[in-house]
This record gives structure tokens, sequence and C-alpha cells, in this order.
């Protein structure tokens, strides 16, 4: 027996499915954060280099890191401008965090009322979805709104790292999805 289409079925779920995504998402690529890293340190060690040095160039790579906002940070700095307010520095990465939580949980809400109308937008258990995703906003819209540098610009390591992080989203979005709309 087939469940009825419903809107409000569709937000409930879609809240828990993208918020869980977006946990997902942003695990995944601090775990792809920690590799690359890993990988770096092991191949400057097997080219001789100084384990002293490379901890040096780690530690200042990652206080460069920390003054240097993304795209989710940039729309909290000005979410707080046009509202009027500012956001102490040592906040934010959380604001930015918020922002991109809020935003994931958004297109999660959106995926899932859509989902329960056309079930063609659930292509490749959530992956068509969260591809088309990756390729408006962070290669289309977050570049064209001075967000991130171009495409362009960008080495092609980096576009491979945010499509797979947007694919994980997307097969967790579909999963967390199903799952919870056997119960609901």
């Amino acid at each position: 027996m087939s469940k009825r289409p419903s809107v409000v079925k569709g937000l409930i779920v879609g809240v828990a499915a993208g918020y869980a995504a977006t946990l997902v998402m942003d695990q995944f690529q601090s775990l792809l954060a920690t590799a690359q890293k890993a990988s770096e340190k092991q191949k400057k060690l097997a080219e001789g280099e100084s384990p002293w040095l490379i901890a040096n160039e780690q530690a200042q790579q990652e206080m460069k890191q920390k003054d240097t906002d993304n795209a989710p940070d940039k729309v909290a700095r000005k979410i707080a401008e046009v509202t009027g307010t500012t956001i102490p520095k040592e906040q934010i990465k959380s604001a930015g965090q918020a922002v991109h939580f809020i935003f994931g949980t958004l297109m999660g809400i959106g995926y899932s009322v859509a989902a329960e109308f056309l079930p063609e937008v659930t292509s490749g258990g959530g992956t068509a979805f969260s591809t088309l995703l990756f390729l408006g906003g962070d290669e289309v819209v977050i570049p064209a709104l001075h967000l991130s540098p171009p495409p362009t610009k960008q080495p092609a390591g980096s576009h491979l790292q945010y499509w797979a992080a947007h694919i994980v989203y997307g097969g967790t979005l579909e999963l967390t999805r199903t799952l919870l709309r056997r119960f609901i």
C-alpha cells in the first residue's frame, strides 16, 4: 500500500532529514580535511622535511583558515549587517555554521516535499538532487554573489571534494527521508 502525498509530512520529514544530511556532510568534510592534512604531512616527512617545520606550517595554515571567512560566514556577516547587528569575531564561525545548517535543512524540506509529489526527485538515491544543488549553488550562485572565487580560480580537487560532500548529503538526505517516511 503506497502512502498518499502530504505536504505536512514532507515538511516534518524534511526538517529531520535536511538537518541529519547537513550534519553528516559536515562530518565528511572534516574527515576529508583531516585525511588531506595527514597525507600532506606524510609526503613532507617522506621528502625529509623536519617534523617541527611541518607542525609549524600546519599551525600557520590553521590560523589563516580561522581568519578566512567561507561563504556561510560571509552570509552570516551580511545578515547581521542588514539587521543592524554585529557578530563578534569569535562567533563568526558559529554563525556561519548556523547558516550552513539552516540552508541544508531548508534544502532538505524542499527535497522532501517535492519527493512527496514527484518521486523522480529521488533519482540516484538523492544524489541527482545534491549534484544539482552543488552545481547551482557552489559553482554558480555562490561565486556570482562573490562569496567565493570563480570556479576557474579554484583547484579541481576542491570542486571534487565539495561535489563528494554534496553526494554524501544527498544520499543521507534520501536515506533519512525514506526511513522516516515509513513511520510518518
